[in-house]
């Protein structure tokens, strides 16, 4: 076996390694596992665990079929970290909880589609990451990474682990709700994994890890099996440290039905390195903050995110890149009006419901069950003093909302940040593609739209450790564009530097 370092190993290094008969599958799940033992106590990033004996007759039955010519695609033997609100069949040797252990014992029916991807193009689901639980929408501000099942991730980034008068989204937190998702690919636990967002979920977590991550396109990745928030604004996308990974991934997990819209050989055909004919616009960071309720003011990250984007895009000129700066975007104060919080609560609840309903077995049949067991057992579910509350879960429950107030909220919602917003900054400044600082109102923005939007890792804080950079966001099923974004900004800027465990 040659040896590899999982925390600088992508899975295209893997595959070469594979190709060339220097290593096997086996060795590869072996040596993740151990990653997992060896660290992830700390870092409580990965919830469950596959059995070890079903992760090894699935690894030498991939190193069989190579043996025998049969290279399913560029995922073929690697392990990828699946958030642990995606359906992975019982067969799998895990359960779905979403963090809660209400849905401890419900057992989906089958896995979830993009699971179903990922295992016909030969990855191996090596485990379930843990997650802020029902993807933050439990209580209200309850700290980012915490569930009830997983306990509290923490960054692989920040030696002092989160301080406990940060807000729930501090500069010592890891970001959520996808946190032990981007916290696990950090920390080489698995190369690749599998988050989802509503609301920036991908891509707080993603941005304080240092990774290449995508919130796609609404619809591009099937819903099904995934334990919802807002059907409107929901979508799962992957977490890696190299864009090729990143293209692979995304390659694997598209809804079959809508395969007709993926360019001609694939995406990783977009991963060229290079600007060439993409028109970009910068927006100013200094009116793209990260939100104050989420994580407070600190006037030296600020100076340095500020310094340090605005050096990005000097770069960025000072190599011929057609870029425009500043351009302006609608304040995302306007949402507010627009009703997108209630968008998001109204659904919630109904969409839970309907989840519950469709799974073989469920203990717990409905959103409102949810709230009753935790109340039964608040030494689990709501434990002092940090987690007392599941406020927003209970008004969800008590909300009046009907399909026609998501219809009508949701045309707001577009108005704001599709018509008067991305659609206009994209026509009026006549750019491809809009780049602005991450972890930012900018979440909520593309929550509204539906559109995609990817990660840019730039830099560090050095106070706490935490990586910070950028992110693009191009029209609805532009996801190629997207990519070829993100590979070129990975051939212009420094290579990521992994974290010390």
């Amino acid at each position: 076996m040659k040896a590899f370092n999982p925390l600088e190993t992508t899975a295209s290094d893997l595959q070469s390694a594979l190709s060339s008969g220097e290593i096997t599958c086996v060795d590869i799940v072996t040596t993740y596992l151990q990653q997992i033992k060896d660290h992830n106590d700390k870092l409580l990033a990965v919830l469950q665990v596959a059995p070890e004996h079903l992760l090894l007759e699935h690894a030498k039955a991939l190193d069989k079929e190579r043996e025998e010519g049969l290279v399913r695609s560029p995922l073929h033997g690697i392990p990828v970290l699946v958030k642990d609100n995606i359906d992975t069949h019982p067969a799998l040797g895990m359960g779905t909880t979403a963090g809660s252990f209400a849905l401890l014992h419900a057992k989906p029916k089958r896995n979830a589609p993009l699971v179903e991807g990922l295992l016909k193009s030969g990855a191996i689901i090596i485990g379930k990451a843990n997650m802020s639980e029902l993807a933050w929408v439990k209580g209200f501000a309850l700290r980012c990474g915490w569930s009830a099942v997983g306990g509290q991730c923490q960054s692989a980034y920040v030696p002092g682990g989160i301080d406990p008068n940060d807000q729930a989204a501090g500069h010592s937190n890891p970001g959520g709700s996808s946190t032990g998702s981007a916290v696990g690919v950090s920390a080489g636990f698995a190369p690749i994994s599998i988050g989802t967002d509503t609301w920036g979920s991908i891509i707080s977590p993603a941005n304080r890890a240092a990774l290449y991550a995508m919130k796609p396109t609404i619809g591009l990745v099937s819903q099904e099996g995934i334990i919802p928030v807002c059907r409107y604004c929901d979508a799962a996308g992957p977490m890696t440290t190299s864009v090729l990974d990143f293209a692979n991934a995304l390659q694997a997990i598209v809804d079959p039905e809508i395969k007709a819209r993926l360019p001609a050989g694939g995406f990783a055909a977009a991963v060229t390195g290079d600007w060439e004919g993409i028109r970009v616009g910068a927006l100013n960071p200094e009116e793209w903050r990260v939100q104050t309720f989420m994580c407070a003011k600190d006037a030296d990250f600020e100076e340095q995110q500020t310094t340090d984007i605005n050096a990005a895009y000097a770069t960025l000129a000072s190599k011929g890149v057609n870029i425009q700066y500043p351009v302006s975007l609608t304040s995302a104060d306007e949402l507010e009006a627009a009703g997108l919080a209630d968008l998001l609560k109204g659904d919630f609840a109904p969409s839970l419901d309907a989840y519950l309903a469709n799974l073989e077995e469920a203990p717990i049949k409905s959103a409102q069950g949810i709230v009753d067991f935790n109340r039964r057992y608040p030494q689990l579910e709501l434990p002092k003093p940090d987690f007392t509350n599941q406020g927003y879960l209970i008004e969800s429950c008590e909300m009046k909302w009907s399909p026609e107030d998501s219809t009508r909220t949701l045309e707001k919602c577009h108005a704001v940040a599709r018509t008067r917003g991305f659609d206009h900054a994209f026509q009026k400044h006549n750019i491809d593609v809009l780049i602005g600082p991450a972890d930012s109102a900018l979440d909520g923005m593309v929550a509204a739209a539906g559109y995609p939007c990817a990660t840019l890792p730039l830099s560090y804080f050095p106070k706490t450790g935490r990586p910070f950079g950028c992110v693009a966001v191009a029209p609805a099923f532009q996801e190629e564009l997207l990519i070829r974004v993100m590979s070129a900004w990975e051939a212009t800027f420094a290579k990521r530097h992994a974290p010390e465990l």
